[in-house]
């Protein structure tokens, strides 16, 4: 028995079919897959700034799920986000929720950053939340100190400029004419020197081969001085090892005894006794040489046997 449907029952049946098949294809462009088992996570985070529901949810760069829903809990001002993602990816317990910058337009995206636990979440677990700096964050933080620098190179900037302009004014203009001009000469005065020296190279070369030869006979002459400085040199250390000041003051002990009147030979210095009685034994010597060349027989006695 065939089953009639009227005219009515078909649109509303095709109307139903058309609803269904709209639902699941929206639900699959959103990212739902109906044909594979699914875990759902949820994960707590305080900011959720560009993140929104359909977002996708990465495991080690590969697209594992999606973000379902988005909560705000008002009593701890928190958001609550619903994960589903596929059950074919074991994720560990200590596993983070990471939001980060997808691309340079700001757009969220979440990557589950996998732990070193050997347990594994189950179905309706709670993983843990973090935030990613984004690359516009990054710039931002990198482009700030430099933009300081830039403020104060250009205040450095304005303050040279204005010392320049203070420095060329109508005199520091003249001045700096007077100076080019002073360097000009300075530079005509070096090239004519310079002329000057070209020309006179080979006397320049005379001269240091003059000087070469005179160096080379003050080495040679410089073996003598270096013996003589040598034996200076043992001279020296013989006046140094030998005992000066000892013999020096023996030599002053000596001239005080002499002039000490005192002392023999101090008297025979002081006193003309000796001498005196040297005069008088020469003369009494002359005396006997005389009487004994008048009357030799006197002093004289030859017997002859």
């Amino acid at each position: 028995m065939k089953l009639k449907l009227t005219k009515e029952q078909k649109t509303g049946l095709f109307a139903l079919v058309t609803l269904i098949a709209t639902y699941f294809m929206i639900n699959f462009l959103k990212g739902q897959d109906f044909f594979n088992k699914n875990n759902i996570y949820f994960v707590k985070y305080e900011n959720v700034e560009g993140l929104t529901p359909t977002g996708p949810v990465y495991f080690k760069g590969h697209k594992i799920g999606t973000v379902e829903s988005i909560v705000y809990i008002k009593e701890s001002g928190n958001f609550i986000a619903k994960f589903k993602v596929k059950a074919d990816y074991p994720i560990p317990s200590n596993s983070v929720a990471m939001i980060y910058s997808a691309d340079l337009l700001g757009s969220k995206a979440v990557k589950i950053v996998p732990g070193d636990s050997q347990q594994i979440l189950n179905h309706k677990d709670t993983l843990a939340s973090g935030m990613e700096e984004g690359l516009v964050e990054m710039l931002v933080s990198e482009i700030l100190p430099l933009k300081d620098s830039i403020n104060t190179l250009l205040s450095s900037l304005n303050t040279t400029v204005k010392g320049i302009n203070q420095i060329l004014d109508e005199k520091g203009q003249a001045n700096i004419k007077s100076i080019i001009a002073g360097l000009n000469r300075t530079i005509k005065n070096f090239e004519t020197i310079s002329s000057n020296l070209g020309e006179s190279g080979p006397e320049i070369t005379a001269t240091l081969e003059n000087l070469k030869n005179l160096t080379a006979k003050l080495d040679v002459a410089a073996e003598p001085l270096g013996k003589t400085v040598s034996n200076l040199s043992e001279i020296t250390d013989s006046l140094a090892a030998a005992d000066l000041a000892a013999t020096i003051g023996s030599l002053k002990t000596l001239l005080d005894e002499l002039r000490n009147p005192q002392g023999s030979i101090g008297k025979l210095m002081a006193t003309d006794s000796l001498h005196n009685s040297v005069n008088t034994l020469v003369k009494n010597l002359d005396d006997l040489i005389e009487n004994i060349n008048n009357n030799p027989k006197k002093y004289i006695k030859i017997t002859v046997f």
